[in-house]
């Protein structure tokens, strides 16, 4: 902004004033303003590759959102690996169903879950009694407030478990050793209670926390506290009142004659990888529990497959927007990108491929599974071929997805596979005798490095990142040879995943390090500007400075013209 003044107009380049026009009468300002708009040009490129870079990383990003995502949901459809792989398989997740032979609801008798171990198969259950919980109670006390008078140290705990002791002073009331005794409880088991049963009339009552666990509680003073508490008359032996005996659950299951006993009423131990919860006993009523497969998650985990790849394949066609007149679509950030190119081709190549290593009447593409494509690329879900083969196929339809792996030995599983592995079938020699710290062939040629228990795929060969485990002792030298027959299909499922972590893997993804160097570029651009503002600065005060001293010059001369004037006109007066 200039401002206006006697001897000309003081105007601000950037925060610094300057008398410009007095006597050369030239806008020094603006001199030096387009001076330095021209200086300026490369900082204003760097300032638009960086915007441009955050654009592209911003839209990066976004894209990276979607490919996590459908990662995510391709990792339970391809045979997770590890030790947890089958608790994360969606084709491995059961469900547990129950119903019942009489009008009383199966539910109200029992519920059950299975973890994706069980095994499917069926069960009749007839439950006889439920597990209960001890609990005893005094006879009545006038009032809970009036000290006991009684100096003792109390042992608490359930039959079996954990106890406390509890010392009790003769000022104590019967509210005082329900409350320390509830101190305790986490520890002991045992809770206690005072009840009003009407005015004068006060129960103190103890309640076990565990089922099929009887209340112990005894005093190192004959039972002088239970005694006052009219707990009990023998020190503990026997309660005045037992309000609920312990005892255990009882059933029968498939007919079997020996009635079958647990402490709690959540059995996880009766069958393998299941949990039965007992709500009531009913012995005229046979519950039959069903395991099986949770066709439900299957669907409901490739329906989200399916929209996630979509939503991939959609932004990649955004991507590639050109209007009629051959103009790129303004949201069309990563128009002609390498590395969006690169990872089409290799989706697509994914869903199209057949899948090898099946048997040759199984399913072995999407569209056998039930999946189209259609003509942009995106997947379509035929849901009756496919809820048909859910139910008809599931073996086949995994096949379709997963990663196989089969053994002609039960002494080798696969433990782990860090990369895409297309190995097909494949025998493993194992010579016999010690073998730990040495190699073992595949077709004569090293394959497996061993380490104790472990195989690991040697590194240059298509075995790399495969992780076998070996249960046989492997520095037994009277160890038997063997040759170990494998055969393993790579699943569209399996496919995707491991192409999508070329691209997205925390570190090394190429769509990740893209989005490093993206941004790293823009750091050294942001350190290029600062150096170039620095020189404009310098060059900026310089110009002031010039400018300043051309002002000052002409003054100067102009006062020496004026005065030459001045002595001139006199002489001639």
């Amino acid at each position: 902004m200039a401002l206006a003044g006697t001897q000309g107009t003081v105007s601000f380049v950037g925060n610094s004033p300057l008398l410009t026009g007095s006597f050369s009468g030239l806008d020094t300002a603006a001199i030096i303003e387009a001076s330095l708009a021209v200086k300026r040009i490369p900082i204003d490129r760097l300032e638009n590759k960086i915007s441009e870079n955050d654009t592209r990383i911003a839209a990066f990003k976004e894209f990276v959102s979607l490919l996590s995502t459908l990662q995510s949901a391709v990792n339970g459809l391809r045979s997770p690996p590890g030790s947890s792989g089958i608790l994360n398989n969606v084709f491995e997740q059961k469900s547990a169903f129950v119903s019942s032979d009489t009008t009383t609801p199966a539910t109200d008798i029992l519920g059950a879950t299975a973890t994706n171990e069980a095994v499917a198969g069926k069960y009749e259950i007839v439950v006889q009694q439920l597990a209960e919980a001890h609990k005893v109670s005094g006879s009545a006390l006038a009032d809970v407030s009036t000290a006991l008078g009684v100096t003792e140290t109390l042992t608490i705990g359930l039959a079996g478990g954990t106890t406390e002791t509890v010392d009790i002073t003769a000022g104590m009331t019967a509210a005082d050793v329900v409350y320390a005794i509830n101190a305790v409880s986490g520890t002991t088991g045992v809770r206690a209670s005072s009840v009003k049963i009407a005015d004068g009339d006060y129960r103190i009552v103890l309640t076990a926390e565990e089922t099929n666990k009887a209340i112990e509680i005894t005093g190192d003073n004959g039972g002088a506290t239970l005694a006052a508490l009219s707990v009990s008359a023998d020190n503990g032996a026997t309660f005045t009142t037992e309000l609920q005996a312990f005892q255990p659950a009882q059933l029968y299951l498939d007919g079997i004659a020996t009635v079958i006993e647990r402490d709690s009423n959540e059995i996880d131990d009766l069958i393998d990888d299941v949990t039965i919860d007992l709500y009531k006993a009913d012995v005229g009523t046979t519950i039959t529990l069903e395991i099986e497969n949770d066709l439900s998650a299957a669907r409901a985990q490739i329906e989200n497959f399916v929209t996630a790849y979509n939503d991939v394949k959609s932004f990649l066609l955004s991507q590639q927007e050109v209007s009629e007149e051959g103009e790129i679509d303004s949201a069309a950030i990563l128009f002609g990108d390498n590395l969006l190119r690169s990872l089409g081709r290799d989706l697509g190549s994914d869903l199209s491929d057949l899948v090898s290593g099946v048997g040759s009447t199984a399913l072995a593409t999407l569209r056998g599974v039930g999946i189209e494509l259609d003509a942009d690329g995106l997947l379509n879900i035929d849901d009756g071929t496919l809820d048909a083969n859910l139910i008809d196929k599931l073996d086949e339809v995994r096949g379709v997805f997963e990663f196989g792996f089969q053994s002609s030995s039960a002494d080798i599983r696969l433990v782990s596979r860090s990369q895409l592995l297309e190995v097909g079938t494949f025998t493993i020699v194992d010579p016999g005798g010690v073998i730990d710290g040495t190699n073992l062939q595949v077709a004569g040629v090293d394959a497996f490095a061993v380490s104790g228990s472990t195989l690991r795929g040697l590194e240059g060969t298509i075995y790399e990142g495969m992780t076998l485990a070996y249960a046989r002792d492997t520095s037994d030298a009277g160890a038997a040879a063997e040759n170990i027959t494998i055969t393993t299909s790579t699943g569209i499922a399996e496919s995707l995943y491991q192409h999508l972590e070329n691209y997205v893997g925390a570190g090394d993804g190429l769509i990740i390090e893209e989005m490093n160097r993206l941004s790293a570029l823009s750091d050294d651009y942001s350190d290029k500007i600062l150096a170039l503002e620095s020189r404009l600065e310098l060059y900026q005060t310089a110009l002031i400075e010039k400018y300043s001293a051309m002002e000052q010059a002409i003054a100067q001369a102009q006062a020496v013209a004026d005065q030459l004037s001045a002595f001139l006109k006199s002489g001639d007066d």
